[in-house]
C-alpha cells in the first residue's frame, strides 16, 4: 500500500508499506493493505511504517519517527498521515531527550492541576523521542 507522511511545511516520507502503526488518541492501531476506510486523531508517539522487501530495501526495512499528533486517513489501497510535526531518530539527542523527559516529570508534578494536560502532552512527546532513541541504539 502507499504510504505519506507530511506536516504543513514538507513531505516526510512516501513510499510503499506493508504495514504502519499508528498512536492514535483511541490507542495504538495497526494498518495493512485492504484495511477499512478510517479516520483517526494521533497522539504523540511512535510511527512505524514496515516496508517490504525488494526495490529499494532487499530484505524489508522499518522507519520509525515520532509524529507530534495530527491525523491518520486510511484506504484499502493508502494511507495518509498529516502529522503537526515529526522528527527522526538521526534527528533527536539522547541526552536531551532524557534530560526534557525529567523536566517534564517535574514540570507536571509540581503544577496546578489546570497545566497537567498540556505537560502531559509535553511529557508523552518527550517519552516519545527518549523511547525512539533508545530502540534505535
Amino acid at each position: 500500500m502507499k504510504i505519506l507522511v507530511a506536516t504543513v511545511e514538507k513531505e516526510v516520507y512516501r513510499g510503499e508499506a506493508c504495514s504502519v502503526t499508528a498512536p492514535s488518541v483511541g490507542g495504538e492501531i495497526m494498518v495493512m493493505k485492504n484495511h477499512a476506510p478510517l479516520l483517526a486523531v494521533l497522539r504523540p508517539g511512535v510511527l512505524r511504517i514496515d516496508c517490504p522487501p525488494g526495490g529499494d530495501c532487499p530484505y524489508g526495512r522499518r522507519d520509525e519517527m515520532v509524529i507530534v499528533g495530527g491525523y491518520i486517513e486510511v484506504q484499502p489501497d493508502a494511507v495518509t498521515v498529516l502529522a503537526d510535526a515529526v522528527e527522526r531518530a538521526h534527528e533527536i539527542d539522547a541526552k536531551r531527550a532524557e534530560k526534557a523527559v525529567r523536566k517534564a516529570r517535574e514540570a507536571y508534578q509540581s503544577a496546578p492541576a489546570d497545566d497537567h494536560e498540556r505537560l502531559l502532552l509535553e511529557l508523552e512527546v518527550a517519552l516519545a523521542r527518549l523511547h525512539l532513541v533508545m530502540i534505535k541504539r
